[in-house]
């Protein structure tokens, strides 16, 4: 049975959207014996694995005051080794919350400046990885060079064959909208091309990824992505509602508000001459009042708290049309340039037709539109016309067949694993 360490920065948890991919990758693999790094303040809450190393970054703040605090530890939670620090996580989860509210690349440097002290390259880490002793090594692609200095250490110490599997544009310059944006993206660059030249191969997340990053690092990369269970049949509704129930479920972050915004005055003209088109919008996001009042003063607008993972599936069958949105503002939109959404395939596998916004540059307008997956909007002035077509069942019932179609050929569960298993394969002979 072949050893699998996995090294990412979230904890991982079946129920949340986060660690998905890795769930739907790893679950019900019995050839794999899996552990996993994570540096989150957070007990994990999986059956792929038993055995894991916490590194905890709030740890690693305590240390710059007492140089002899513990910043990591191994346990097993089938033997029910792990005691949460609630009041660590709650500090992390507070401190992370502002970070990301205030979203300034100073944090950023702040934090990778942190690692550099190099507290968390502790003892306890180093016997992990030795009692171990993986046969191949897992790494999730991070747009954080913190966690490419953890994967070069990790691969150093163990010396075996390592995979990486990239997920967003992390080596453009693109998204750079200031001098301290460039200087991160080139501590990033750097520390992204070390860990793709010591990987015995790299997975990426999409088309237009695998063929921007198979030119930049001469590779031959192999799409990944979340895969979908072809074996329950998911029926197309012949029937749809009237009004259309359309569902938006996601983060309202980077330009994604001022598209929804775009979406809502659409609707409020396509339900002028009668009701058409509803929307629920299933968001954390915590909207401005001006947005909030522009949302809650729309009759066909409902802003509900986000469901877990585990319901995201009841929810969207409860709907006839999915929205997938991005934002048409370059500053936005190049962050997202390279992305590929777990909600995508969780959309094509929901036998319900995908209403998808955003240019058609990025790339998951660009795969919607080459598989003729969704109905696309790619120009704002184009949307009323586009949104008329959901008043027509015919159409709506022939792009929720296309979307499953898609999400059959292209995304099965099957297809999936046989990828990875493929690779494994040929890096453990080849090693041997």
């Amino acid at each position: 049975m072949n050893r699998i360490l996995v090294v990412s920065r979230n904890v991982w948890n079946d129920d949340a959207g986060t660690s998905s991919t890795l769930t739907n990758i790893f679950s019900h693999c019995e050839e794999y014996e899996i552990a996993h790094i994570y540096i989150e303040t957070k007990k994990p809450h999986t059956n792929c694995c038993g055995r894991f190393f916490q590194i905890s970054e709030m740890s690693l703040i305590k240390k710059m005051v007492k140089w002899n605090t513990k910043t990591g530890f191994a346990f097993e939670t089938a033997c029910n080794e792990y005691k949460e620090n609630d009041e660590l996580s709650a500090q992390e989860e507070k401190t992370l919350a502002y970070v990301r509210g205030h979203r300034s690349i100073l944090y950023s440097l702040l934090r990778d400046f942190l690692w550099r002290f190099n507290g968390w390259k502790s003892k306890e880490l180093i016997s992990f990885l030795k009692s171990y002793n993986p046969d191949i090594v897992w790494f999730e692609g991070s747009p954080l060079p913190l966690m490419n200095r953890l994967y070069l250490y990790v691969k150093r110490e163990t010396q075996k064959p390592s995979v990486v599997f990239l997920q967003d544009d992390v080596y453009s310059y693109r998204s750079c909208t200031n001098i301290l944006s460039r200087l991160y993206r080139f501590i990033l660059r750097q520390s992204v091309k070390k860990v793709v030249a010591c990987c015995s191969h790299v997975f990426v997340i999409c088309p237009k990824m695998k063929e921007e990053y198979d030119s930049i690092f001469h590779i031959n990369s192999t799409i990944l992505t979340k895969g979908i269970d072809v074996s329950s049949e998911r029926k197309i509704d012949i029937g749809v509602q009237s009004p259309i129930k359309m569902v938006y479920l996601g983060q309202l972050i980077y330009g994604r508000n001022i598209s929804l915004l775009e979406i809502v005055r659409n609707i409020d003209k396509v339900n002028q001459e009668g009701e058409k088109v509803v929307l629920d919008v299933y968001t954390q996001t915590t909207l401005s009042e001006k947005e909030q009042r522009i949302l809650e003063g729309c009759p066909f607008v409902t802003i509900k708290a986000p469901v877990p993972y585990s319901e995201v599936e009841s929810v969207i069958n409860a709907h006839d049309v999915v929205l997938f949105i991005e934002s048409f503002d370059s500053k936005f939109s190049q962050v997202a340039r390279l992305s590929f959404s777990t909600k995508i395939t969780d959309y094509l596998a929901s036998g319900k037709c995908i209403f998808a916004v955003g240019p058609e540059n990025i790339a998951p307008i660009e795969y919607f539109i080459k598989t003729d997956s969704a109905i696309a909007v790619t120009d704002l002035n184009e949307m009323e016309e586009a949104m008329k077509k959901l008043s027509s069942p015919k159409i709506v019932n022939e792009y929720a067949q296309k979307a499953k179609l898609c999400g059959e050929e292209n995304h099965s569960m099957e297809l999936m694993r046989s990828r990875v298993q493929n690779v494994f394969n040929n890096i453990v002979e080849y090693e041997n």
